[in-house]
């Protein structure tokens, strides 16, 4: 696709590399929904009223795993057993299979890999990282874009 097409979809690099417009923000509360988009095609991650992403298992099997939408709301179904504490290998986009796991990136709360994707909040959509072991609730807006979204639990407030 030409760079000189307007219909190029967005992609996360995108959003990080934008000029900030100060005073311009949203608080996040616990419980919020969470409109989620994939960063590399776009598509919308949402299906069912889930976040849903393909997944591989710390065992190797694939599968796939929904999600709550609501901030700070940990429930989440899959069609395969995962162990507590166990980190699952790949988390990937359902429309165009792309990972979503970041590679130079690591949980605040361990050495485990995290999963960004985009969450849609009023009319900006800003990459949220969250951790991909089982039972971690670390999760992260990425700190360019706090200026413009803030957390309820954020100390700035």
């Amino acid at each position: 696709m030409s760079q000189d097409n307007p219909e190029r979809k967005k992609r996360w690099e995108d959003h990080r590399d934008r000029e900030p417009e100060y005073n311009v923000r949203t608080v996040l509360k616990s419980g919020s929904y969470l409109n989620s988009f994939c960063p590399h095609c776009g598509e919308s991650l949402m299906r069912e009223n889930q976040i849903h992403m393909e997944m591989t298992g710390s065992d190797g099997h694939e599968g796939w795993v929904d999600l709550s939408p609501y901030l700070n709301v940990f429930k989440r179904t899959s069609d395969t057993r995962l162990p507590e504490g166990k980190e699952v290998r790949d988390l990937r986009c359902w429309h165009c299979h792309q990972s979503l796991r970041v590679e130079d990136r690591k949980c605040e709360y361990g050495d485990s890999h995290v999963a960004l994707i985009l969450v849609g909040i009023s009319s900006v959509r800003v990459p949220f990282c969250f951790c991909m072991r089982e039972g971690c609730r670390w999760h992260q807006i990425d700190p360019g874009d706090e200026h413009k979204i803030i957390l309820d639990d954020s100390d700035e407030w």
